[in-house]
């Protein structure tokens, strides 16, 4: 579709490390383009961007916040006074950017690995109390396996690393669990709270890091039930807490004799692995234009007009392409006519459930007469809709029966040049 106004400016906030949109993002930031939504990568300690003439910050690859955590917290502090809404909102960015948060779920009764949080001259008497059990130490505040070691809480060697971690430090320091090698580390993304999709990530031989950056690799994977019901009761807690609404989140977990324990719960940074999964890029992109428009309600609802005489008008079509439904009311355009298309997009097939959609072309004779809908609607859900509808369509201004001016989808190709 042509003419797609630009109503909305994001901020895809990055770090000096990946300061452009990395691939894992980058049909999502196409698929925002197309809602009329312009991305923009920030780094996010960057002096000179200028927060204010963004509508909305969504958090991407800030993935050296945890070395500048203090900065971090004021970055978020000066967005708030702004006036400038963070994706996922910045109570939650808090509240996750420390793993302390395990605790809190766990209070919860959602089924974590066991942790314990100490500070960094309590590290030894706690490896004490844990005999000779393989564990792992990490910061409550880090990413990447940063600061993370290792080894059997009575080996010297991994005593003497120990002794090595920066003592302004608190960790956690938690029983390693070798189903993460001998089986892998599941990563299921939920958007808006529904279940998008899921990944296994395995480290490379020797390893137990997942990360990609230390050999790891992922695979796309189908979860059970009693994985998904598990995923879902920590979401559950967190919404209990004070933390829903969430645009996005990441569980991280692993299966121990049949039961999911959450490892970690990714709601402020996480890769979303989205590459190879466009469908779900399109769905958050979807779902990111409508919680744009709840942030800013002093929008106007209702500026265009659009005619309708086809799919927009049912039910299922207005909920999956605009989050509601559209109240409309009967009206005709004269001086067309009305025939149907074969569609091949999947998306746009799926969404209507039917492979033939009417179109229409302009007759110049005022008996044809197209009956359909008129529906009010923001400029960014007629962006939306320009989404929605495939390249055989293009949207023109026209004067209905009534008297209204429209916006109608008729056929990209005059009708003289279509097909037959």
């Amino acid at each position: 579709m042509s003419d797609r106004p630009v109503t909305r400016r994001i901020a895809l906030a990055t770090c000096a490390d990946l300061p452009s949109i990395q691939h894992d993002d980058a049909h999502l930031a196409a698929s925002l383009e197309r809602l009329g939504i312009q991305p923009a990568s920030c780094i996010w300690n960057d002096p000179a961007v200028d927060w204010s003439s963004f509508d909305a910050v969504l958090i991407r690859t800030i993935w050296d916040y945890y070395k500048h955590h203090a900065a971090f917290i004021t970055w978020l502090d000066r967005l708030d006074r702004l006036g400038i809404p963070t994706i996922n909102d910045s109570r939650v960015l808090r509240w996750n950017s420390d793993k302390r948060y395990l605790l809190d779920l766990a209070r919860h009764e959602v089924a974590i690995i066991p942790t314990r949080v100490v500070g960094a001259h309590e590290l030894i008497d706690a490896l004490a109390a844990m005999s000779a059990q393989p564990v792992v130490i990490k910061p409550t505040i880090s990413g990447g396996a940063w600061h993370t070691l290792r080894g059997n809480a009575d080996d010297a060697t991994f005593l003497q690393a120990v002794a090595r971690l920066p003592i302004e430090l608190d960790y956690l320091v938690q029983p390693f669990v070798p189903e993460v090698v001998s089986a892998g580390e599941w990563s299921l993304l939920y958007f808006a709270g529904g279940f998008s999709h899921a990944v296994l990530k395995r480290p490379a031989s020797g390893d137990y890091r997942v990360q990609s950056e230390h050999g790891g690799s992922v695979e796309p994977v189908e979860p059970v039930a009693a994985t998904l019901a598990a995923a879902e009761q920590a979401l559950a807690a967190v919404a209990a807490m004070g933390y829903g609404d969430l645009a996005y989140a990441r569980i991280d977990g692993v299966v121990c004799d049949d039961r999911f324990l959450i490892m970690e719960l990714e709601l402020l940074e996480p890769s979303l692995f989205l590459d190879g999964q466009p469908q779900a890029a399109e769905r958050f992109a979807r779902q990111l234009s409508a919680r744009l428009d709840r942030l800013h309600p002093d929008t106007p609802a209702a500026g265009e007009c659009l005619f309708s005489y086809g799919t927009l008008q049912t039910a299922a079509v207005q909920l999956a392409t605009f989050g509601r439904q559209l109240a409309g009311q009967p009206d005709r355009l004269d001086g067309y006519r009305r025939e149907l298309i074969r569609i091949d997009d999947p998306h746009v097939v799926a969404t209507s459930g039917a492979s033939h959609h009417p179109i229409v072309h302009h007759s110049g004779n005022q008996d044809d007469r197209v009956s359909g809908t008129v529906f009010r609607l923001s400029a960014a859900e007629l962006a939306r809709a320009d989404a929605y509808e495939v390249d055989d369509y293009r949207r023109a201004a026209v004067t209905l029966a009534s008297g209204i001016h429209a916006w109608v989808y008729v056929g990209a190709t005059p009708a003289s040049l279509a097909e037959p």
